[in-house]
Protein backbone atom coordinates (compact mmCIF):
# COMPACT_ATOMS: atom_id res chain seq x y z
CA UNK A 1 0.00 0.00 0.00
CA UNK A 2 1.28 3.31 -0.88
CA UNK A 3 0.87 6.25 -2.92
CA UNK A 4 3.74 7.32 -5.64
CA UNK A 5 4.43 10.15 -7.61
CA UNK A 6 6.62 10.97 -10.78
CA UNK A 7 7.01 14.68 -12.55
CA UNK A 8 8.67 16.44 -15.24
CA UNK A 9 9.79 19.74 -13.00
CA UNK A 10 10.76 23.11 -15.05
CA UNK A 11 12.19 25.85 -12.92
CA UNK A 12 14.27 28.81 -14.63
CA UNK A 13 13.63 27.09 -18.04
CA UNK A 14 14.99 23.96 -17.27
CA UNK A 15 13.82 20.56 -16.93
CA UNK A 16 14.47 17.93 -14.45
CA UNK A 17 12.02 14.43 -13.71
CA UNK A 18 11.55 13.97 -10.02
CA UNK A 19 9.75 10.66 -8.10
CA UNK A 20 8.59 10.83 -4.67
CA UNK A 21 6.97 8.34 -2.32
CA UNK A 22 5.82 7.45 1.22
CA UNK A 23 7.89 4.75 3.40
CA UNK A 24 5.02 2.84 4.53
CA UNK A 25 4.63 -1.11 4.52
CA UNK A 26 1.77 -2.71 5.33
CA UNK A 27 0.15 -6.08 5.33
CA UNK A 28 -0.38 -7.53 8.71
CA UNK A 29 1.94 -5.43 9.76
CA UNK A 30 2.78 -1.74 9.52
CA UNK A 31 6.39 -0.26 8.89
CA UNK A 32 7.10 3.12 8.11
CA UNK A 33 10.76 3.45 7.65
CA UNK A 34 10.76 1.35 4.58
CA UNK A 35 12.65 1.74 1.15
CA UNK A 36 10.51 2.20 -1.64
CA UNK A 37 12.03 4.12 -4.52
CA UNK A 38 15.23 2.31 -5.45
CA UNK A 39 18.53 3.49 -7.13
CA UNK A 40 19.06 1.43 -9.97
CA UNK A 41 23.07 0.48 -11.67
CA UNK A 42 22.51 3.20 -14.18
CA UNK A 43 22.04 6.68 -13.00
CA UNK A 44 19.53 7.72 -15.80
CA UNK A 45 15.99 6.05 -14.60
CA UNK A 46 14.42 5.27 -11.07
CA UNK A 47 11.52 3.19 -10.54
CA UNK A 48 9.36 3.15 -7.36
CA UNK A 49 6.14 0.54 -6.34
CA UNK A 50 2.79 0.25 -4.97
CA UNK A 51 1.02 -2.58 -3.59
CA UNK A 52 2.50 -5.52 -2.19
CA UNK A 53 6.06 -5.47 -0.41
CA UNK A 54 6.04 -9.31 -0.81
CA UNK A 55 5.77 -9.12 -4.45
CA UNK A 56 7.78 -5.93 -5.62
CA UNK A 57 11.08 -6.73 -3.64
CA UNK A 58 11.78 -9.69 -5.47
CA UNK A 59 10.89 -8.05 -8.89
CA UNK A 60 12.80 -5.29 -8.45
CA UNK A 61 15.77 -6.86 -6.95
CA UNK A 62 15.77 -9.02 -9.81
CA UNK A 63 15.58 -5.87 -12.01
CA UNK A 64 18.93 -4.94 -10.48
CA UNK A 65 20.63 -7.71 -9.87
CA UNK A 66 20.47 -8.15 -14.39
CA UNK A 67 21.52 -4.52 -14.56
CA UNK A 68 24.64 -5.08 -12.94
CA UNK A 69 24.97 -8.38 -15.02
CA UNK A 70 24.60 -7.05 -18.42
CA UNK A 71 26.95 -4.32 -19.54
CA UNK A 72 24.00 -3.53 -22.87
CA UNK A 73 21.70 -2.34 -20.18
CA UNK A 74 24.43 -0.18 -18.16
CA UNK A 75 25.34 1.44 -21.45
CA UNK A 76 24.32 4.74 -21.65
CA UNK A 77 24.27 3.99 -25.38
CA UNK A 78 21.07 1.60 -24.48
CA UNK A 79 18.17 4.07 -24.05
CA UNK A 80 15.85 3.96 -21.82
CA UNK A 81 13.01 2.47 -23.77
CA UNK A 82 15.48 -0.73 -23.91
CA UNK A 83 15.63 -0.67 -20.33
CA UNK A 84 11.83 -0.99 -20.32
CA UNK A 85 11.23 -3.04 -22.81
CA UNK A 86 13.52 -5.71 -20.64
CA UNK A 87 12.03 -4.94 -17.12
CA UNK A 88 8.75 -5.28 -18.54
CA UNK A 89 10.03 -9.09 -19.95
CA UNK A 90 11.79 -9.67 -16.77
CA UNK A 91 8.91 -9.40 -14.15
CA UNK A 92 6.39 -11.11 -16.80
CA UNK A 93 8.59 -14.17 -17.07
CA UNK A 94 9.48 -13.90 -12.96
CA UNK A 95 5.68 -13.43 -12.29
CA UNK A 96 4.95 -16.29 -14.09
CA UNK A 97 6.99 -18.90 -11.83
CA UNK A 98 4.65 -17.70 -9.09
CA UNK A 99 3.35 -21.41 -7.66
CA UNK A 100 0.18 -21.12 -5.77
CA UNK A 101 0.23 -23.50 -2.62
CA UNK A 102 -1.41 -21.76 -0.16
CA UNK A 103 -3.54 -19.14 -1.22
CA UNK A 104 -6.88 -19.83 -2.82
CA UNK A 105 -6.43 -16.14 -4.84
CA UNK A 106 -6.43 -16.77 -8.64
CA UNK A 107 -3.20 -17.02 -9.50
CA UNK A 108 -3.31 -13.79 -11.59
CA UNK A 109 -4.47 -12.08 -8.70
CA UNK A 110 -1.15 -12.63 -7.11
CA UNK A 111 1.07 -11.53 -10.29
CA UNK A 112 -0.88 -8.44 -10.46
CA UNK A 113 -0.03 -7.36 -6.34
CA UNK A 114 2.41 -5.07 -7.31
CA UNK A 115 2.86 -2.10 -9.86
CA UNK A 116 5.55 0.62 -10.71
CA UNK A 117 6.33 3.98 -12.02
CA UNK A 118 9.20 3.67 -14.26
CA UNK A 119 11.38 6.84 -16.03
CA UNK A 120 14.17 8.53 -16.98
CA UNK A 121 15.91 10.72 -19.62
CA UNK A 122 15.81 9.38 -23.06
CA UNK A 123 18.84 10.65 -25.09
CA UNK A 124 16.98 9.08 -28.44
CA UNK A 125 13.96 11.31 -28.29
CA UNK A 126 15.92 13.95 -25.90
CA UNK A 127 12.82 14.30 -23.61
CA UNK A 128 12.25 12.20 -20.02
CA UNK A 129 9.74 9.63 -20.06
CA UNK A 130 7.26 7.97 -17.31
CA UNK A 131 5.62 4.78 -17.42
CA UNK A 132 3.96 2.94 -15.46
CA UNK A 133 3.92 -0.76 -15.50
CA UNK A 134 1.31 -3.19 -14.24
CA UNK A 135 0.45 -6.94 -14.75
CA UNK A 136 -2.80 -7.64 -17.14
CA UNK A 137 -4.57 -10.61 -17.19
CA UNK A 138 -5.50 -10.70 -20.68
CA UNK A 139 -1.82 -10.00 -21.69
CA UNK A 140 -0.84 -12.59 -18.91
CA UNK A 141 2.31 -10.42 -18.68
CA UNK A 142 3.43 -6.71 -17.29
CA UNK A 143 2.32 -4.10 -19.60
CA UNK A 144 2.73 -0.67 -19.47
CA UNK A 145 1.56 2.97 -20.33
CA UNK A 146 3.20 5.93 -20.66
CA UNK A 147 2.32 9.48 -18.82
CA UNK A 148 4.89 11.20 -21.19
CA UNK A 149 3.24 9.98 -24.86
CA UNK A 150 2.70 13.49 -25.84
CA UNK A 151 6.09 14.84 -26.27
CA UNK A 152 5.04 18.71 -26.71
CA UNK A 153 2.69 18.50 -23.69
CA UNK A 154 3.76 20.46 -20.65
CA UNK A 155 2.37 20.31 -16.95
CA UNK A 156 2.86 16.25 -16.64
CA UNK A 157 2.59 14.86 -13.40
CA UNK A 158 1.23 10.86 -12.19
CA UNK A 159 -0.04 9.79 -9.26
CA UNK A 160 0.09 6.08 -8.70
CA UNK A 161 -1.68 4.27 -5.23
CA UNK A 162 -2.55 0.95 -4.03
CA UNK A 163 -5.41 0.94 -3.13
CA UNK A 164 -6.38 2.52 -6.54
CA UNK A 165 -8.98 5.33 -4.46
CA UNK A 166 -5.34 6.76 -3.07
CA UNK A 167 -4.11 7.71 -7.03
CA UNK A 168 -8.14 9.42 -7.08
CA UNK A 169 -7.64 10.98 -4.20
CA UNK A 170 -4.23 12.60 -4.66
CA UNK A 171 -5.56 13.61 -7.84
CA UNK A 172 -8.70 15.41 -6.49
CA UNK A 173 -6.93 17.15 -4.12
CA UNK A 174 -4.14 18.19 -6.99
CA UNK A 175 -6.85 19.34 -9.06
CA UNK A 176 -8.77 21.15 -5.95
CA UNK A 177 -5.47 23.30 -5.42
CA UNK A 178 -5.62 24.31 -8.67
CA UNK A 179 -2.26 23.32 -9.53
CA UNK A 180 -3.33 23.02 -13.32
CA UNK A 181 -0.42 24.99 -14.72
CA UNK A 182 1.60 24.52 -17.76
CA UNK A 183 4.94 24.07 -15.99
CA UNK A 184 5.60 22.26 -13.09
CA UNK A 185 7.45 22.70 -9.94
CA UNK A 186 6.64 20.60 -6.15
CA UNK A 187 2.89 20.86 -6.58
CA UNK A 188 2.64 16.81 -6.69
CA UNK A 189 4.93 16.76 -3.88
CA UNK A 190 2.87 19.36 -1.83
CA UNK A 191 -0.13 16.54 -2.16
CA UNK A 192 2.23 13.72 -1.17
CA UNK A 193 3.44 15.55 1.91
CA UNK A 194 -0.02 16.10 3.01
CA UNK A 195 -1.56 12.91 2.34
CA UNK A 196 1.01 11.01 4.30
CA UNK A 197 0.58 13.81 7.35
CA UNK A 198 -2.92 12.57 7.26
CA UNK A 199 -3.57 10.38 10.16
CA UNK A 200 -7.01 9.43 8.43
CA UNK A 201 -4.96 7.75 5.65
CA UNK A 202 -3.42 4.62 6.91
CA UNK A 203 -1.98 3.49 3.82
CA UNK A 204 0.31 6.74 2.94
CA UNK A 205 2.48 7.29 5.98
CA UNK A 206 6.21 8.26 6.92
CA UNK A 207 8.91 10.16 5.75
CA UNK A 208 8.43 10.98 1.76
CA UNK A 209 11.37 9.93 -0.14
CA UNK A 210 12.58 12.18 -3.00
CA UNK A 211 15.06 11.48 -6.36
CA UNK A 212 15.52 12.89 -9.28
CA UNK A 213 16.98 12.52 -12.76
CA UNK A 214 19.08 15.72 -14.52
CA UNK A 215 19.18 15.70 -18.58
CA UNK A 216 22.68 15.10 -17.88
CA UNK A 217 21.79 11.06 -17.44
CA UNK A 218 22.38 11.36 -13.62
CA UNK A 219 20.32 11.12 -10.70
CA UNK A 220 20.37 12.34 -7.09
CA UNK A 221 18.44 10.99 -3.98
CA UNK A 222 17.64 13.50 -1.40
CA UNK A 223 16.74 13.25 2.40
CA UNK A 224 13.87 15.22 4.09
CA UNK A 225 13.42 16.70 7.53
CA UNK A 226 10.30 14.78 9.07
CA UNK A 227 7.21 16.09 9.99
CA UNK A 228 8.48 19.44 9.77
CA UNK A 229 11.68 21.58 9.65
CA UNK A 230 12.26 20.73 13.48
CA UNK A 231 11.73 16.85 13.00
CA UNK A 232 14.69 14.82 12.49
CA UNK A 233 16.87 14.57 9.09
CA UNK A 234 15.33 11.24 7.23
CA UNK A 235 16.55 9.45 4.64
CA UNK A 236 15.16 6.51 2.15
CA UNK A 237 12.46 6.42 4.89
CA UNK A 238 14.99 5.96 7.78
CA UNK A 239 15.69 8.33 10.80
CA UNK A 240 19.03 9.75 11.52
CA UNK A 241 20.77 11.69 14.36
CA UNK A 242 21.99 15.16 13.48
CA UNK A 243 25.90 13.84 13.43
CA UNK A 244 25.33 10.83 11.74
CA UNK A 245 22.94 11.80 9.02
CA UNK A 246 24.26 11.27 4.88
CA UNK A 247 25.36 13.63 3.06
CA UNK A 248 22.60 14.69 0.76
CA UNK A 249 20.60 17.24 0.49
CA UNK A 250 17.63 17.55 2.02
CA UNK A 251 14.25 19.21 1.82
CA UNK A 252 12.42 20.99 4.31
CA UNK A 253 8.81 19.80 3.81
CA UNK A 254 6.80 23.11 4.87
CA UNK A 255 8.35 24.99 2.56
CA UNK A 256 9.48 21.99 0.14
CA UNK A 257 12.63 23.44 -0.79
CA UNK A 258 16.32 22.44 -0.21
CA UNK A 259 17.60 23.47 2.86
CA UNK A 260 20.85 23.99 1.77
CA UNK A 261 23.84 25.19 4.09
CA UNK A 262 23.69 28.85 4.15
CA UNK A 263 27.29 31.68 3.56
CA UNK A 264 27.83 34.74 5.36
CA UNK A 265 27.05 37.16 2.63
CA UNK A 266 29.23 39.82 4.89
CA UNK A 267 32.59 39.15 6.35
CA UNK A 268 33.86 42.48 8.25
CA UNK A 269 37.17 40.79 8.38
CA UNK A 270 38.48 38.35 6.18
CA UNK A 271 42.15 38.63 7.73
CA UNK A 272 40.55 35.91 9.92
CA UNK A 273 41.33 33.24 7.61
CA UNK A 274 44.42 34.39 6.59
CA UNK A 275 46.22 31.50 8.24
CA UNK A 276 44.20 29.18 5.85
CA UNK A 277 45.57 27.52 2.87
CA UNK A 278 42.10 28.49 1.08
CA UNK A 279 42.86 32.29 1.71
CA UNK A 280 42.83 33.39 -1.42
CA UNK A 281 40.37 31.37 -2.81
CA UNK A 282 38.00 33.23 0.15
CA UNK A 283 39.21 36.71 -0.38
CA UNK A 284 38.41 35.42 -4.35
CA UNK A 285 35.00 34.91 -3.55
CA UNK A 286 34.53 38.25 -1.25
CA UNK A 287 34.21 41.65 -2.76
CA UNK A 288 34.93 44.75 -0.36
CA UNK A 289 33.62 41.77 2.08
CA UNK A 290 30.41 41.17 0.70
CA UNK A 291 29.75 37.90 -1.18
CA UNK A 292 29.71 38.25 -4.80
CA UNK A 293 26.16 37.13 -6.30
CA UNK A 294 27.70 35.17 -9.22
CA UNK A 295 29.68 32.40 -7.06
CA UNK A 296 29.81 29.42 -9.27
CA UNK A 297 28.23 26.24 -7.50
CA UNK A 298 31.29 24.59 -7.17
CA UNK A 299 32.97 27.24 -5.78
CA UNK A 300 30.10 27.51 -3.10
CA UNK A 301 30.29 23.97 -2.34
CA UNK A 302 34.04 24.41 -1.42
CA UNK A 303 33.54 27.83 0.15
CA UNK A 304 30.92 25.59 2.78
CA UNK A 305 33.70 23.10 3.04
CA UNK A 306 36.34 25.70 3.98
CA UNK A 307 34.17 27.28 6.47
CA UNK A 308 33.35 23.83 7.89
CA UNK A 309 37.02 22.97 8.52
CA UNK A 310 37.87 26.31 9.84
CA UNK A 311 35.14 26.04 12.52
CA UNK A 312 36.46 22.93 13.32
CA UNK A 313 40.28 23.71 13.69
CA UNK A 314 38.95 26.60 15.64
CA UNK A 315 37.35 24.38 18.02
CA UNK A 316 39.40 22.33 18.66
CA UNK A 317 42.41 25.05 19.34
CA UNK A 318 39.74 26.17 21.92
CA UNK A 319 40.08 22.86 23.11
CA UNK A 320 43.28 22.57 23.62
CA UNK A 321 43.61 26.60 25.06
CA UNK A 322 41.13 25.44 27.88
CA UNK A 323 38.65 27.92 27.06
Amino acid sequence: MTLCAAWIREKNNVEELVFATDSSLTGGEKWNQGIKLFELPRPDCLICFAGSTARAYPLILNLISSIKLSKRLQSNRTDIEGVLDYLSSLFTSLVNTIVNEVSRLDIHCLRSEAKFLFGGWSWVEGRFRIWELYYSKDAEGFVFKEYTEESSKTGIYAFMGEPEELTDKASKRYKDKNFENDKLDMEPLQVLVQMSRDKNIREVDGATQIAKVYKSGTSEFFGIYWESIQGKPYFQGRAFDFHSKPDVRYFDPDTLTIIEDKLPNIIDNLSQFNQLGDFEFICSCYENGCLKEDIAENDRERLIYVFREAAYQSFIENLKNGE
